[in-house]
């Protein structure tokens, strides 16, 4: 018996300092892609908002919304990095950060009163996987993105907290009102958080003081959004095609843990062999069983029904044993569905025009809560600790892998908004260029009113010698062992030229110098620390081979 209870306790040890080492391991990488994965320029929407910061005054750069989205703290955020660091994405990096962080420190308030430390420790890592996992990495790694995805979660939690944890459900009701008011302007997605709340309100049996205070917060919620200029399109209710939607939604993290093992072309992707042949074939398999994985094919809107499913045992279970422990996870399950449900009901025709879209990675953020939720609330119900703990510690292996092709993901990202961002400053943006989600008529919007501010990619002190003659007696840098120029189209203008190049230059960008001294061009790395460099140069004439030179200090 004593063996026995000494296997048992060394088991425990160990399935607790394996939970450990995965809550650290997940956590330091959000962070890091958090901050090594985000573009220090404007990719995406951040153009769009650059061009109109700096059209609009305070406090309308702030209070007018983009798109639906009335995202007034969010702005705040970026306008301070506009007008305090030339919009050079960082302040906005680092927001995101202390936003995701402060998100899980209020769930962890609310994790510790667990029933054993076990449960606990397997709450804490479901809500690290829901936050940190790099199947999130559309939102960790970009400034712009995580800015207002994090105020959005941080604003949920404390809003569940103080429905589950707060002194009096009248207290707990009012704070989560203007928990949701606070989310509703920080982005589309804000509105969300009142269905979080009033699900823990139901499980609570709140009384009418307490409806009504949180109804009062979702009326002032939709009126300031109709005083602000609406909330975009109008929703239309088809419900037989949106369920099936809404269904595969849900499904979208597990399809990015399992991609290369349903999409022949990111399993073509694998490096190793021994992994990228078996995953094609898999793949293949499953493309012609099913259709392309991205187009939501029936088997992910199966998962997301046994999803549902399982919220629906969840949430029975958390009225019947009147569990204050599950309130959160049942909130924040809840509050990722009428997430799915808003973006099915006001975007159906698009995703009907391009359903590969019902899946991108930029919704992932949202629905990879609605299984941490799940996890949570699993963890925060369960009869043995351990088992749930056990469970949490294999789910958060089993997503291992995927760190690794949605850290990919993450880099080339950062590499296309990088690139493209460059060629804008030069001003040759070739027909070919990959963009990634950055729509090349509001980044051509934004060029010339961020030109003159001097702000994004015309603060580089390299940018500023663009058109400008290099002095003669700057230093320049040996001849390139190797170049390629090949004049491009322009879609900015008239033609221009494309250069590959190897040499090992200790500047983080090249000046391209013409033969009259001119400098016409920059290049940038393809990858950090590699000596191959692109870059772009104005005009189609000029020396078959540049010169190249480090900005001088000066």
């Amino acid at each position: 018996m004593r063996q026995t209870a000494g296997g048992e306790g060394a088991g425990k040890s160990v399935l607790s300092l394996a939970a450990r080492v995965l809550v650290l391991l997940y956590a330091a990488a959000g962070v890091l892609a958090m901050w090594l994965l985000a573009p220090r320029v404007p990719y995406a929407d951040g153009w769009r908002h650059l061009a109109r910061f700096l059209g609009e005054s305070f406090p309308r750069d702030v209070l007018v919304s983009d798109n639906g989205h009335h995202e007034v703290l969010p702005n705040i955020v970026r306008v301070l990095d506009l007008r305090l660091f030339d919009a050079g994405q960082g302040l906005q990096v680092l927001a995101g950060i202390v936003l995701a962080l402060a998100t899980l420190l209020v769930y962890w308030h609310l994790i510790r009163g667990f029933a054993s430390a076990q449960a606990r420790l397997a709450g804490l890592l479901a809500v690290v996987l829901g936050l940190f996992w790099l199947g999130n990495v559309r939102a960790l790694g970009h400034g712009n993105e995580s800015v207002h995805a994090y105020f959005v979660t941080l604003f949920l939690a404390i809003g569940l907290h103080a429905l589950v944890r707060g002194r009096g459900l009248a207290g707990g009701a009012g704070a989560a009102a203007l928990c949701g008011l606070a989310a509703t302007f920080s982005f589309g997605s804000g509105i969300a958080c009142y269905a979080g709340f009033a699900a823990v309100l139901w499980l609570r049996r709140g009384g009418w003081r307490q409806w009504a205070v949180l109804s009062a917060g979702l009326l002032v919620s939709l009126l300031l959004l109709q005083l602000g200029g609406g909330s975009g399109d109008g929703a239309r209710l088809a419900p037989l095609q949106q369920l099936p939607m809404l269904l595969a939604w849900l499904a979208g993290p597990l399809l990015y843990a399992a991609w290369p093992l349903l999409d022949p072309d990111v399993a073509a992707q694998l490096p190793a062999a021994a992994a990228r042949v078996p995953a094609q074939a898999l793949a293949e398999g499953y493309r012609s069983a099913f259709g392309p994985a991205l187009a939501a094919p029936w088997p992910q809107a199966l998962a997301g029904l046994l999803g549902l499913a399982w919220f629906g045992l969840l949430a029975g279970r958390a009225w019947r044993t009147r569990s204050l422990a599950m309130y959160a996870g049942i909130g924040t399950a809840c509050f990722a569905i009428a997430v799915g449900a808003m973006i099915v009901l006001v975007r159906l025709d698009y995703f009907q025009a391009h359903p590969g879209q019902l899946l991108a990675p930029r919704y992932v953020v949202w629905s990879s809560l609605f299984w941490a939720g799940l996890l949570l609330a699993t963890a925060a119900g369960a009869r043995h600790g351990r088992r749930a703990l056990a469970g949490t510690v294999l789910v958060a292996l089993l997503l291992l892998p995927s760190q690794a092709w949605m850290a990919v993901l993450g880099a080339k990202a950062r590499t296309v908004a990088e690139q493209s961002a460059m060629a804008a400053a030069v001003g040759v943006v070739e027909p070919d260029l990959a963009l990634g989600e950055t729509v090349f008529d509001e980044l051509a919007r934004a060029l010339p009113v961020a030109r003159e501010a001097g702000v994004a990619v015309f603060a580089w002190p390299e940018a500023r010698w663009l058109g400008r003659q290099l002095p003669a007696d700057a230093p320049r840098l040996p001849a390139p062992g190797a170049q390629e120029v090949a004049v491009v189209a322009n879609r900015l203008g008239a033609d221009g030229r494309r250069l590959r190049l190897v040499t090992d230059a200790p500047c983080r960008r090249l000046l391209l110098v013409d033969g009259d001294g001119t400098v016409s061009g920059l290049a940038m790395r393809l990858r950090p620390g590699a000596q191959e460099w692109t870059g772009w140069m104005r005009g189609a004439g000029g020396v078959p081979s540049p010169a190249v030179a480090c900005a001088p200090r000066r």
